[in-house]
């Protein structure tokens, strides 16, 4: 199983550098910077802290889910991407997706619980075909605490909880509808949809992820890809709410190798709003950071690829305005790839 790599800001350091530069004297003073920092932490938890949630790595063979491609231009020395972006996933479905309907499941595995098997060299398969409880239209798999390294059960064995995935396919599309219980606790209740035509291949998520063992606050989600088959490009639109904050990601990629480029705007809203807003081409960059809808901070860059950051009316950013606006880039980043780990079952089930 490929690792899947997370782009992971420390939260407490996130929190207070996000705080640093919305109190900076050039940022709106009605925002209250500590409780946005709080509520994007909280909603990160929801997804990173959740042990639970977290295991449904160990599932998902063959998926690389890495930070937005626009991060290495907004980060100086961040460096190329090296790792699969949402288009790479979006295009492997593509190309795995049937274009009609079909059944996501054997028929033999219908109903049937697959559990870790450490005698085969370790791997989910049906051990015990007398296990109760799984879906008659779906299967269930135990889940195991991972190693954060391999992503793979450790070892002795350690249950978090378990997983039904449910076959809702019908005429127009494929869909798996995920319950994801610890104890008789609902951790996670949400459907991924997948629609392929002639000329693009949609992926949805409608539903919610919570830290039940923590009482964490209930993270709601509306996500979206929309590819088109004739040119490859891709738009996503990530809604989600939890803690009071709202979190909307409208992020589109299109053009090849030299040619492609990539759109975003990024916008997180309580009790005051922090925007990143703009477009990343092979050649050059011009992004906008806005707080409470005032430009705080541009980053631009050329062929050189080095972001060069300024203030209002080109002024130099201070040190410590520079960490906060790289921080609030991997918060983002990180909710992003947390919002993208909800699509790893379609991503192994699908086609």
């Amino acid at each position: 199983m490929n690792r899947i790599t997370r782009w992971t800001a420390t939260s407490a350091v996130a929190a207070t550098l996000l705080a640093g530069a919305c109190s900076e004297s050039t940022s709106p003073s009605s925002s209250d910077p500590s409780a946005m920092a709080t509520a994007v932490t909280n909603l990160n938890a929801a997804f990173s802290q959740n042990a639970v949630f977290q295991s449904l790595a160990a599932i998902s063979s063959s998926v690389v889910l890495a930070a937005p491609p626009v991060l290495p231009q907004l980060v100086p020395g961040a460096g190329p991407a090296a790792r699969a972006t949402p288009r790479d996933l979006m295009l492997q479905l593509a190309r795995r997706a049937p274009t009609a309907t079909l059944a996501l499941f054997p028929a033999n595995e219908l109903g049937k619980t697959f559990q870790w098997d450490t005698a085969s060299g370790g791997r989910y398969r049906i051990i015990d075909s007398t296990l109760s409880g799984a879906p008659a239209n779906g299967i269930r798999f135990i889940l195991y605490a991972v190693d954060t390294a391999t992503l793979k059960p450790t070892l002795p064995l350690r249950t978090t909880g378990l997983v039904d995935l449910i076959d809702v396919s019908n005429a127009q599309s494929n869909g798996i509808h995920l319950v994801l219980r610890v104890g008789s606790l609902t951790s996670a209740d949400y459907t991924v949809t997948e629609v392929k035509t002639t000329t693009s291949l949609s992926l949805t998520a409608v539903g919610y992820v919570q830290d039940v063992v923590t009482s964490g606050p209930q993270v709601t989600f509306d996500l979206s890809h929309l590819l088109s088959l004739p040119d490859s490009s891709l738009v996503t639109n990530y809604h989600a709410t939890g803690n009071g904050a709202t979190v909307t990601m409208q992020t589109s990629y299109s053009g090849a190798a030299a040619g492609k480029s990539e759109t975003l705007d990024w916008l997180f809203q309580r009790n005051g709003s922090v925007e990143v807003i703009g477009g990343v081409k092979a050649d050059s960059t011009n992004v906008e950071f806005k707080f409470n809808g005032s430009t705080f901070a541009t980053v631009r860059a050329d062929t050189s690829g080095q972001p060069a950051f300024s203030g209002p009316n080109g002024r130099a950013l201070t040190a410590g305005e520079m960490l906060s606006l790289l921080t609030i880039v991997e918060q983002f980043a990180e909710v992003y790839v947390n919002l993208t780990l909800v699509f790893l079952p379609a991503l192994v089930f699908f086609g």
